[in-house]
């Protein structure tokens, strides 16, 4: 029987309110923005967000607070197709919530956000799995669970699910989740904060755990092994006319799965991720960048360029 979803994604979701300005912040000034928007936010949730868009059956686990913004995320899930069964509504908790200011002219993005404690929440790990969060091809982890999630990817492991990890950032715990991952995806920050390179900083962690490897470096693009050529490849990030950079790196992820599921290609999968990033930086905000129809044209567009 085949799993009730294809990936279910595991950390922070938060509520992002975006304000895009064209000056720099300056403390004990009020500053006109051109346009406010109230979004979805957070990496695992967009990720859910954005694999659910690219035709993946998702699920996401989160924790937000019972309080005003509930519904609102809730939902801004169930409008693309996330189950929610998994989050979890904690009375005397806040809903973590992001507030950025955005340049029109640079795309360049400041951000102010907390986790509200979402990390120190506590759960049933038995009755989870009852509920049936396993019941699932792959598990996607931000790292904002740390506990949660490597005591999931051990029970994941065990029984064949993939365990993928959107490693933003050195966090406590983070070398034990990657001792449990199939698919370790790093960020620049990542590789700036261990001050190694991202070419050896790729040869490094496939030495130390095994598993299918990149690093993403911004405009530059991103960095992988390719398993065929055993060698680390850069694939430069294509010019797009950026709005907004807000929420790139959890499309990126979303995307993805949704296409390494269905394919199982890494490099291919990448390449598709890659396209639907670039194409959400020409709108405001995370998720919504994700809801206009020409997106698809978009990426479509600058994937069938790198194929041919």
């Amino acid at each position: 029987m085949a799993p009730r979803w294809d990936c279910v994604c595991v950390g922070l979701s938060t509520v992002d309110v975006l304000a895009l300005i064209r000056q720099r912040l300056r403390e004990d000034e009020k500053i006109p923005a051109q346009r406010v928007l109230v979004d979805g936010g957070g990496p695992a949730g967009t990720a859910a967000c954005a694999a659910a868009r690219y035709g993946a059956k998702t699920a996401v686990f989160s924790f937000i607070g019972q309080d005003l913004w509930r519904d609102f995320v809730r939902g801004g899930f169930r409008s693309f197709g996330v189950a929610t069964r998994f989050l979890q509504v904690r009375a005397g908790m806040a809903t973590p919530v992001s507030m950025i200011a955005v340049n029109r002219d640079t795309a360049a993005r400041t951000i102010f956000w907390n986790n509200q404690g979402a990390g120190r929440q506590k759960i049933d790990l038995a009755r989870l799995i009852r509920q049936g969060i396993l019941d699932t091809r792959c598990l996607h982890h931000d790292g904002h669970l740390m506990d949660l999630s490597i005591k999931l990817a051990a029970s994941a492991r065990k029984r064949g699910i993939l365990n993928s990890y959107d490693c933003g950032s050195v966090k406590p715990g983070w070398e034990k989740l990657a001792a449990l991952t199939d698919i370790f995806i790093a960020s620049h920050q990542f590789a700036r904060q261990l001050r190694t390179p991202a070419p050896r900083l790729i040869a490094g962690l496939r030495r130390r755990f095994g598993g299918q490897v990149a690093v993403t470096a911004g405009e530059k693009g991103f960095y992988y092994h390719d398993a065929d050529q055993d060698r680390i490849v850069l694939v430069p990030q294509r010019k797009t006319s950026a709005l907004d950079t807000t929420g790139c790196g959890d499309v990126f992820h979303g995307a993805f799965l949704a296409h390494y599921l269905k394919r199982r290609s890494f490099p291919d999968a990448l390449r598709f991720a890659q396209a639907a990033a670039g194409a959400k930086t020409r709108a405001l905000g995370g998720r919504a960048g994700l809801l206009g129809r020409g997106i698809f044209h978009s990426i479509a567009g600058a994937y069938m360029k790198w194929r041919i």
